[in-house]
This record gives structure tokens, C-alpha cells and sequence, in this order.
């Protein structure tokens, strides 16, 4: 692989990244695998559950690494789903072991909020400002 081509696909990525929210998508992710793996560990951090808790506790985990995933692909949609993505985290609370011990509500949380207040900026410069 020549040298050129290489910093050309460095070029490229560093584009890909600067144009979409990628930290907050993977706090949000993070959350969303968090809440999921963390019953799973078999650990004494892992508290017991009832049996609709679980079901309860994946209906907030899925949908938060969906919202990770659709941040990435559709970085237009940052403010709907910074708002269901600050939001599922705080259900998580009540739901999926005191919210993955709070890492899980914490990430979520703030991934959310990093989302919903992220500035799209244009890629090239339109010249509109003096």
C-alpha cells in the first residue's frame, strides 16, 4: 500500500468522523451494551431480578444501541434521538438493575445530552460569513 493512498484513507475517515457525533454515539452504545451484559456477568455487582424485569430491562438497552447505531448513519436525526437516548437511560433506573449501577444511566445520560447539543457544521465553507 503506498504512502499516498494511506493518508488519503486517514483523510477520508477523519472526515467521516468529523461529520457525525461519533462520542456521543459511543456513549450511548456503551450504555445500551452496559445495561445489556451486566445481568450476564454473574457478579455480585449483577442484583437480582424478577421475571418481567428482564423483558423491561431490554426494552431500554435495545433501543439505546439502536440510537447509537442511527447517530452514526443519520447524523441529521442528533436532536430526536439525543432526547430518546437521554431519556431511556433515566427508565433504565427503574427497570434494569438501578440502571447497570448507575455507569450505564450516567453514559446514556450524557452521550444524550452530547447528542442533542451538537452543532452540525458544514462540511466545506459557503462563504456566507464576513
Amino acid at each position: 500500500m503506498s504512502a499516498a493512498h494511506s493518508s488519503s484513507r486517514r483523510a477520508a475517515a477523519a472526515h467521516w468522523c468529523r461529520a457525525r457525533p461519533t462520542g456521543s454515539a459511543a456513549l450511548i452504545t456503551a450504555a445500551g451494551a452496559w445495561l445489556i451484559v451486566l445481568p450476564f456477568l454473574g457478579t455480585p455487582m449483577a442484583l437480582p431480578q424478577a421475571g418481567m424485569a428482564g423483558s423491561a430491562g431490554l426494552g431500554t438497552s435495545a433501543p439505546l444501541l439502536a440510537c447509537g447505531l442511527v447517530l452514526l448513519r443519520l447524523p441529521a436525526l442528533h436532536s430526536v434521538v439525543g432526547v430518546l437516548a437521554a431519556g431511556l437511560p433515566i427508565v433504565a433506573l427503574l427497570t434494569r438493575n438501578i440502571g447497570g449501577l448507575l455507569i450505564g444511566t450516567a453514559c446514556g445520560v450524557l452521550g444524550g445530552c452530547l447528542a442533542f447539543s451538537r452543532s452540525l457544521r458544514p462540511t466545506a465553507p459557503t462563504g456566507d460569513c464576513p
